[in-house]
């Protein structure tokens, strides 16, 4: 039952002192994985989640719910409706799991008694060592949390906070979109809160208050934002704040949500230019150090590294200054990457290298979001699709049908 604990930087740009910005993840046996990929599925088959909760979920992902945020803002804007939507931030959530809360839940959901007792053996028996450089801190057991890198800890966590998605689903305020009540989405312990008022937002805050402090979570009231996606021409003044924890929450026009940045006016412009950075960034990496390489190298850290677009699929409403920005940015970056002539065709060099070009690349993420979502049986992606007058739904055909003509 031995683990070692290794401190990995979350953010390389801030403070490498503050302890804060170093998140624990623990290095288990092979035995011990192997035990705990039998016991991940064996909770597949008691645990059912909220369809608001999207994190870990098989054919659910980061996409899945932002697509499930922009769909629910559209739909009340195209309806001169604006919308509230309060992030929040839950400070180290994974370790201040309780464990006598999280056993009683484990057998509210029906757990045999035997699995409940293999995880309460395991994590009353497990011993930690913190691995900094080639020094290795002096023996620890955990008193609360679940382990960060292990098989089991993210079911674990979607389990201890279900309930608290139950309650807010269940309470009559905050966004509908087509009898699905929508005013909060999750991905593990990243939530959003919606609503088309700010008395809305703080009835769910209230809620949101009372399940963390019943389970000895926190929120980081600094770190918590919210934005109004307002109406065009309907243009609010400042409005009332939002408080949590007795603290006001900021308001802002931008949010980067799961790596998605969102604007007020529910725009893309700002997001296309996050990715243009982006691949600018990675371009220059694998030029300046693959250099050497051969061709057929560096086609594939090409595929690899620059044809991600992550978000891609989701860019509906943007400037065409602002795409085809990103387009050159991944041009350029292959005919860097390769040394190829500066004016060379792009169409022509991506069918020699084999390799698709910038549309292409959207084409075929627009069109797997559009059947993952399709086949999904989550009630929140089920109204984007179940009306083809979905707005949302028609500008991804309408997309499909502009960049294949374009090709």
């Amino acid at each position: 039952m031995k683990t070692i604990v290794v401190p990995i930087v979350k953010n390389r740009t801030g403070d490498i002192a503050d302890k804060g910005n170093y998140r624990p993840i623990s290095l288990a046996t092979v035995i011990a994985k192997v035990l705990d990929g039998v016991l991940d599925s064996c909770l597949n088959n008691y645990i059912h989640l909220h369809d608001a909760q999207f994190g870990f979920r098989p054919g659910l992902s980061t996409e899945s719910a932002i697509l499930g945020l922009k769909h629910t803002v559209q739909y009340y804007k195209d309806r001169g409706t604006p919308v509230y939507a309060c992030f929040l931030d839950l400070s180290k959530a994974f370790d201040l799991v309780s464990y006598d809360v999280l056993w009683r839940k484990m057998g509210d959901r029906g757990i045999p008694a035997e699995i409940c007792g293999l995880f309460q053996y395991w994590y009353g028996n497990q011993v930690n060592n913190v691995k900094w450089d080639d020094a290795v801190s002096e023996p620890y057991r955990l008193e609360c949390g679940v382990r960060q890198g292990g098989l089991t800890s993210p079911r674990l966590f979607n389990l201890y906070v279900d309930d608290l998605l139950v309650a807010l689903s269940g309470m009559r305020v905050g966004c509908s979109v087509d009898g699905v009540r929508i005013n909060n989405i999750s991905y593990a312990d990243d939530m959003v809160l919606l609503s088309p008022s700010a008395g809305g937002i703080g009835e769910l805050l209230k809620t949101c208050e009372a399940y963390a402090a019943a389970h000895g979570l926190k929120y980081n009231v600094k770190k918590c934002e919210y934005m109004v996606f307002e109406v065009s021409g309907k243009r609010r003044g400042e409005g009332p704040d939002l408080i949590l924890n007795g603290s006001p929450i900021s308001r802002v026009s931008t949010f980067k949500y799961l790596g998605h940045l969102l604007a007020a006016d529910l725009r893309d412009d700002v997001d296309i230019e996050r990715e243009r950075r982006a691949l600018a960034v990675r371009s220059n990496m694998l030029t300046r150090r693959f250099a050497r390489c051969t061709d057929q190298v560096k086609i594939t850290l090409f595929k690899a590294y620059c044809q991600s677009l992550y978000t891609g699929s989701l860019w509906v409403d943007y400037t065409k200054r602002s795409l085809d920005a990103l387009r050159v940015q991944y041009n350029n970056a292959f005919r860097m990457l390769l040394r190829l002539p500066r004016y060379c065709s792009a169409s022509e060099m991506f069918a020699q290298a084999r390799t698709d070009g910038f549309y292409a690349i959207i084409r075929k993420k627009t069109a797997s979001l559009l059947r993952r979502v399709r086949d999904s049986h989550n009630s929140i992606l089920k109204t984007v699709t179940e009306s083809f007058g979905s707005p949302i739904f028609q500008k991804f055909v309408r997309r499909l049908i502009i960049t294949n003509t374009r090709q």
